[in-house]
């Protein structure tokens, strides 16, 4: 009869199979998630996702016990004083086989950790992504794009109440310049990081007319976490972004893709504040020396024009003079031969006048009703010169030399050929 398990006794034959598979562990390497540690171990999800994607193909959990776990953490910060286990992490790890009897659950147990993986991970992924970038053009697009003399406008991505966060606007207030910030909410270390800070430039690319400067920081941190602004998306916005784009993501030596594409990039966020204070400064400073080249070229041309004016005075004094005599003669001059010109004009217009009297005499109507003609009007004074200005039954006024006739259209003949 064949020998029937209990579920443990099952569970332990597993575990000791396993446990003797490879007595030495295996290299598996992964993306850590659900990172939790204490001080007696850590714990976490050991992950393999579709290249590109977040989705998880497969997953295995993964425990790390005491001296271990320091001894990991060490190993880690003895390549960078900032690495240490967290979510979003690519490990590669040296682990043994087990199998957690009580729960039937399979699992790693964590006892080396090879640190140049993870750096080189962080590095080839950022390479990959910046030359993707480059392939489309826009490695570069948003260092073309000139930051104006004064940036006073600024769009500010970051997370909200964050040291970075923090850290820009005291910088910015303790200035004396008219900053204006409009402020625009996104994750700074997460999986949230691409979906907030693309939603982030699309609403401010809405509104680039408002704006002179996007600025995006976060407080300081590990390497690591540079891996959240390693994003292609995240670098086509900025590429794609009409308004320059500074950087301040907090980590003194390596450059996440979001810095490398940005217009230009500084070690902390107080570091772009400090900068964008100074292109203040450096404006006020160049409208104050345009403004003192004003004065001076003014003065030096007022005191030149006082110098000019007195000369012109003196000649105006010396010829003003002879001018002035001369004038007294041509006015004397002038004035008898207009008295002559408007003696002979008077003349003139006087027997004009008395020539268009005669001739005005002559169309009086009162001397052509003399010579027996007529004057007909209508009952409101209106002279009747055509037969298509009376009409029948028509009242109207004859007038003659010496009186009025008034009468009544009875009846009326056109002649033929007038």
């Amino acid at each position: 009869m064949e020998k029937t398990f209990s579920v443990s006794e099952l569970n332990n034959a597993v575990k000791y199979y396993l446990k003797n598979l490879h007595p030495d562990g295996v290299w598996v390497k992964g993306e850590i998630l659900g990172f939790k540690a204490d001080k007696r171990y850590a714990s976490f999800l050991l992950c393999e996702k579709e290249e590109g994607t977040n989705n998880v193909l497969s997953q295995v959990q993964v425990m790390c016990w005491g001296n271990d776990f320091w001894d990991i953490t060490r190993d880690l910060r003895a390549v960078d004083r900032t690495l240490s286990l967290k979510d979003g992490l690519c490990v590669q790890l040296k682990c043994q086989l087990d199998l957690w009897p009580k729960a039937g659950r399979f699992q790693l147990i964590a006892k080396e950790i090879e640190p140049s993986v993870t750096i080189g991970e962080l590095h080839i992924t950022r390479a990959k992504i910046y030359n993707e970038l480059k392939d489309l053009g826009l490695h570069n697009k948003n260092k073309q794009l000139p930051i104006p003399l004064c940036p006073l406008r600024i769009a500010l991505i970051a997370s909200r109440g964050s040291a970075g966060f923090n850290d820009f606007v005291s910088e910015i207030k303790s200035s004396k310049y008219a900053f204006g910030i409009d402020f625009y909410h996104a994750a700074v270390q997460g999986e949230m990081v691409e979906k907030e800070v693309v939603l982030a430039f699309d609403k401010i690319v809405k509104r680039k007319n408002d704006y002179d400067v996007v600025v995006i920081v976060r407080g300081g941190g590990a390497v690591t976490d540079l891996k959240w602004f390693d994003n292609q998306k995240i670098g086509r916005a900025i590429g794609e972004c009409p308004i320059p784009v500074i950087t301040g993501i907090g980590h003194e030596i390596n450059l996440s893709v979001t810095d490398m594409v940005a217009n230009i990039n500084f070690k902390t966020p107080t570091a772009v504040a400090a900068f964008l204070v100074n292109a203040a400064l450096q404006y006020e400073m160049a409208i104050s020396q345009l403004i003192d080249g004003i004065y001076r070229e003014a003065w030096e041309l007022l005191g030149q024009g006082k110098m000019d004016l007195h000369e012109i005075i003196k000649d105006i004094n010396s010829e003003g003079k002879f001018y002035i005599e001369s004038g007294k003669r041509d006015v004397s001059e002038l004035s008898e031969n207009l008295t002559n010109s408007v003696s002979v004009f008077l003349k003139r217009a006087e027997e004009n006048f008395k020539h268009y009297e005669e001739k005005l005499a002559i169309f009086d109507p009162v001397n052509t009703l003399r010579l027996g003609y007529s004057i007909t009007r209508s009952t409101k004074g209106k002279i009747i010169k055509k037969i298509d200005d009376v009409a029948i039954s028509e009242r109207i006024a004859v007038e003659l030399k010496d009186g009025l006739i008034y009468g009544e259209v009875v009846e009326k003949e056109v002649k033929h050929g007038c």
